[in-house]
């Protein structure tokens, strides 16, 4: 699982790797929303972990970008704020993230959400071989 954190505080940026280590994911850390914005306009995540209150651009404004014009235009995204209000999670809902984390119980809400997402899914090419395999 490809991961892009994307945080200003190097403090949040350490509790993440360290709930993430455990996953055996590849993550790619960035500390502005553009700087977040290219590394997911030019690679493919399957997780985009964001705060919303970035330098430069917002993670609001970096997910609307991506949600346009991006190969991450569906990719999951999980955003991290201070304190959570009814506009924000209603621009979430818009933008489709799947999720917003306030910093208490960050690292067990995250952990639960990212094995979920890491668990392991049947391939569905064995089962064709199999059954192609038996018609022969």
């Amino acid at each position: 699982m490809k991961i892009l954190v994307v945080h200003r505080q190097k403090e949040v940026i350490e509790q993440i790797r360290s709930v993430l280590r455990s996953n055996n994911s590849i993550i790619r850390f960035s500390d502005s929303g553009l700087d977040g914005l290219l590394a997911a306009r030019i690679e493919s995540f399957d997780l985009i972990i964001c705060s919303t209150e970035l330098p430069v651009i917002t993670g609001f404004e970096m997910i609307r970008s991506l949600r346009t014009n991006s190969v991450n235009k569906y990719t999951p995204v999980v955003f991290l704020a201070d304190e959570i209000t009814e506009k924000m999670e209603s621009l979430g809902h818009a933008l489709g993230v799947i999720d917003m984390i306030e910093p208490d119980g960050m690292s067990e809400k995250l952990s639960l959400m990212v094995q979920e997402r890491v668990s392991v899914t049947p391939d569905n090419k064995w089962e064709d071989l199999l059954s192609n395999h038996k018609m022969n």
